[in-house]
């Protein structure tokens, strides 16, 4: 299973020298894991509920190429590596256009928190079938 998201960059996300300020990246990167782990059942009511979240351990970015005004992305996600308390998502924003170019790959490593025992925790066996897609025939690593 592939998982894209849509990026349309908007002249606020600018800096002086004309390309999407680096801070952006990880906010579209977050808007993108959202979406995802959304898409798997793991939306942000049920992480509420069942008194777990998502928090960046880790986060690395290389960028390739500059996306400028009114650029369109889509921001590839795939599992990367599963652990037993951390999960790695990889980020790959592709220009769009005749000649789809990758201007950067945002690797981040989240760790599973108990937010009732305010410490992390082991993934949930649910949620690790979800990232693996066992169960569905959607494999996602």
């Amino acid at each position: 299973m592939s998982f894209s998201y849509p990026v349309a960059v908007k002249f606020s996300e600018i800096d002086l020298a004309g390309v999407v300020f680096n801070s952006h990246y990880l906010t579209w990167c977050e808007d993108a894991k959202m979406a995802f782990l959304d898409r798997l059942g793991y939306g942000p009511y049920r992480f509420a509920d069942e008194h777990r979240l998502a928090l960046v351990r880790h986060a690395e970015i290389d960028w390739t190429a500059s996306l400028k005004p009114l650029d369109h992305a889509d921001i590839r996600v795939v599992v990367d590596r599963i652990g037993t308390s951390s999960f790695t998502l990889r980020h790959e924003i592709w220009r769009r256009g005749e000649h789809p170019l990758l201007t950067a790959t945002c690797v981040i490593t989240y760790v599973w928190f108990d937010t009732e025992a305010g410490a992390k925790a082991e993934l949930d066996p649910h949620f690790r079938d979800a990232l693996t897609g066992e169960g569905t025939g959607d494999g996602l690593v």
